[in-house]
Formats: C-alpha cells, structure tokens, sequence
C-alpha cells in the first residue's frame, strides 16, 4: 500500500524552487536524481510496512529468531529444525500462555502445539494424556545408535518434553499414542 518511486518523486519536484534550470523531466540528470531519490524512498516505505507485519508474531518470518529468542525459543522442548508454522505456534504458545494445573488448561496446550489430547486420571497424582497422533518408533541402528541406547523406543520427545516442564510438580505425566 505504499507509494511509488513515481510518486516520491513527483513530491520531491513540487518542493523544488520554481524556474527552468528546475524542471526535472526525466532526460535530465535532475530528474534521474530525484527519481533515484524516489526509489529509495519507496524502498525504505515498503520495508517499513513489511516491519508491521514482522512486529506481530501471528505472521512474522523475517524477525521469527529474535521474537524466539525474546521468548526463550529455542528451549530444550522446541526444536529449531521445526517447521516455521511449528515454530509461530510454539511462540504464540509460550507469549500467551497463562499457566494452569486444571485438564481444560493442558488439553488447551496441546490444540495450540496442534495436538488432540484426552487426561484420564487413573491414580492420585497421575494423569494420562492420550494423543490421537501416531508417533514413529526409532530403533537401533548397528553404526549409527552407540552402547546404551535402548533396541526400540517410541513417543514424541518435544510433547513429552513441553508437559512435563509445565505440570504441577506433585504430578505424573503418563503418554499413550494413537490411542
């Protein structure tokens, strides 16, 4: 919605002193400064319209690591190697969440990490988080797994991650999948 070069540059001729040796018609070197300056004026108003779109980070790109960095992104339950709609989720997530300790709080959570959950809780203390998501199984692999890794193992280590950080402290987080 900005301006052209075009326009800058037909303001920047009204200001000029009036008179002949004035005129910046386009074959003129006056005219090619000025419509030099009118580019670079429609540059900077095009990267300042950009910057309001990059101040909000429902829609940020550009400015995406320093509005992470702002709210401690990457931590060690987000990853960097997400894709730029996981990582504006997991930033939304972290600016407006409010905290809690209720099922409506964490169910919430996971909608916004884009995740489907039901909290069953079988014992005191104890809740089950069941996701509809289906999670891959990462097996050991002979030179690339080291001694010590377990032979198979499963789960989503970024969900697991993030719910346990924000759980009550007296509580036990349990994780089923494809459930």
């Amino acid at each position: 919605m900005g301006m052209t070069a075009e326009d800058y540059a037909a303001q920047l001729a009204a200001l000029l002193p009036t008179g002949p040796a004035w005129q910046p018609s386009p074959d003129t070197l006056l005219g090619r400064i000025v419509l030099a300056i009118g580019t670079e004026l429609a540059r900077v108003h095009a990267r300042a319209d950009t910057l309001r779109i990059e101040a909000d980070p429902r829609s940020t790109t550009e400015l995406l690591a320093e509005w992470e960095l702002t709210a401690g992104l990457p931590d060690r339950c987000v990853n960097v190697a997400q894709s730029i709609e996981q990582r504006r989720a997991a930033l939304l997530a972290r600016l407006t969440g409010t905290g809690g300790a209720s099922r409506s709080y964490f169910i919430g959570v996971a909608a916004a990490y884009g995740y489907t959950v039901t909290i069953e809780e079988p014992a005191l203390h104890t809740w089950r988080m069941r996701s509809t998501e289906v999670v891959g199984i990462t097996r050991f692999r002979a030179g690339l797994s080291t001694a010590g890794d377990p032979l198979a193992s499963f789960g989503n280590e970024a969900f697991e991650c993030l719910f346990n950080r924000i759980k009550p402290a007296h509580t036990a987080l349990l994780f089923a999948y494809g459930i």
